[in-house]
Order: C-alpha cells, then sequence, then structure tokens
C-alpha cells in the first residue's frame, strides 16, 4: 500500500531526472558545434560560405544534431513521408498528361453528337466573327477539354490516392505536410540579395532527413549573409 501511495512521487522524479538529461545533452551538443572552428576565409556570400562545404562539413553536422523535423509524434514518419511526397509529385506529372489525351480522345469521339453543327464544311459566324472554319472550332474545343481534364486530374490526383490509402494514411499525410510547410516557412531566407534561381525555395529536392538539416544550414547562412551585408551598409550609412 504505501508503495503505490508513493508511486506518483517516483514517477514525477523520473520525468524530471529525463528532462534534466534532456537539457544537459542539448547543452553539451551546443558547446561541441561551436567549438567547431569555421575556415578563416571570409563568408560574404552564399556561394562562397557553400564552396567551404568540406570544411565545414563537421560543424552543419554538429549543428544539425539539434534539429528535427517535428517535435510531436505523427502517425507517418519523416523519411516515409518524403517519400510518399516525392512519389506524388512524379504521379501527378503522369495524371497531367494522362487527363490531357483522356480528355481529348473523350471530346474527339463525342464531338459530333455533342455538337452535330461542327460536321459541316459551311463557314460559322461566332460572336460577329465570319468565315471561321468549323474544324478549327472543333480543334480548339478539343484542347480546351484536354487542357480542363489535365488540370482537374493534376489538382485531384493526392486528394484521390490518398482517399483510396485510407483515412488515417490521408490524416497523417496531411498532419506532415502541415508541419513540413509550416517548417520551410520559418526557415526560409526571402531576401532578394540571396535568393537565387538554383536555391530549392520549396525544398523540393529534400529528399531524406539529411537534406533536411543541410537545407535549414543553408537557409541559416542566407539570414547571416544577409544580416551581414543590411549591418554593412547601415554603417557606411552612419559614417
Amino acid at each position: 500500500m504505501i508503495c503505490l501511495l508513493n508511486l506518483p512521487r517516483r514517477l514525477s522524479a523520473i520525468k524530471k531526472l529525463r528532462h534534466e538529461r534532456l537539457l544537459s545533452s542539448l547543452a553539451a551538443a551546443s558547446v561541441d558545434a561551436d567549438s567547431v572552428p569555421l575556415p578563416e576565409t571570409s563568408l560574404n556570400t552564399t556561394a562562397a560560405a557553400l564552396s567551404y562545404s568540406a570544411k565545414i562539413d563537421k560543424r552543419i553536422s554538429v549543428l544539425c544534431d539539434r534539429y528535427s523535423p517535428s517535435r510531436k509524434t505523427f502517425g507517418l514518419k519523416f523519411n516515409d513521408y518524403i517519400k510518399l511526397r516525392s512519389r506524388f509529385k512524379t504521379q501527378r506529372i503522369g495524371a497531367l498528361l494522362g487527363g490531357y489525351f483522356f480528355g481529348c480522345i473523350v471530346f474527339s469521339a463525342n464531338a459530333m453528337t455533342w455538337f452535330p453543327w461542327l460536321d459541316t464544311n459551311d463557314p460559322m459566324t461566332i460572336l460577329g466573327m465570319e468565315g471561321i472554319d468549323p474544324f478549327f472550332v472543333g480543334t480548339l474545343l478539343t484542347m480546351v477539354t484536354g487542357i480542363s481534364c489535365s488540370i482537374i486530374a493534376f489538382s485531384g490526383y493526392r486528394n484521390f490516392a490518398l482517399t483510396i490509402m485510407g483515412s488515417e494514411v490521408k490524416a497523417n499525410f496531411h498532419q506532415r505536410e502541415e508541419d513540413f510547410q509550416r517548417r520551410l516557412n520559418f526557415y526560409r531566407c526571402t531576401d532578394s540579395v540571396e535568393v537565387g534561381f538554383s536555391d530549392d525555395y520549396y525544398g523540393d529536392k529534400i529528399k531524406d532527413l539529411t537534406d533536411y538539416r543541410y537545407w535549414i544550414r543553408v537557409q541559416q547562412i542566407k539570414h547571416e549573409n544577409s544580416y551581414k551585408t543590411k549591418e554593412a551598409a547601415r554603417k557606411a550609412r552612419d559614417s
């Protein structure tokens, strides 16, 4: 009976001990990361910073150990989410092309039934424009139908595939997607000076947890360079 009464106190002590160990490990990781020296060469631009990737790989790996793709538990692992996201991206391109050809074929097969006036050689008058060839109108309508079907297939394929996979997978994927986009928006550098055409602005090249951590570090370098540039401009303006 006494043991049962002391059980809540013991559990509280265990949780407190685990919390203290976690804080000490994070502090140790911070000290180790700061103790790894950067190259002495000035890193004024992102391109220059990334050119020293071989020398700062160790520091990046230590710094990235302090980051996690999520601070809460999800039903879908991060690597599984990234693989599923990449697969959907490829399959949506296939759905885009398939939807276009499907729309064109269906409209071509039923155009004469739906629009009998296309089966004529007489010029047409549309919106005050005379002498329009019915064949041109039919070709234009076929292309419009194909484009409409491709847009519908592209925009709705992911939800359709997730629905087939089940409500649990769909909910877990959307939770991961919301958290992932929130983190990208939080770390992303939007300064026009640091953003280039070759940058992975939306994180499309992230294939695993290592790529995610490296992407974060690159954005941190961009933020640091942007801050240094603004500080130098401010000091030059004040002097």
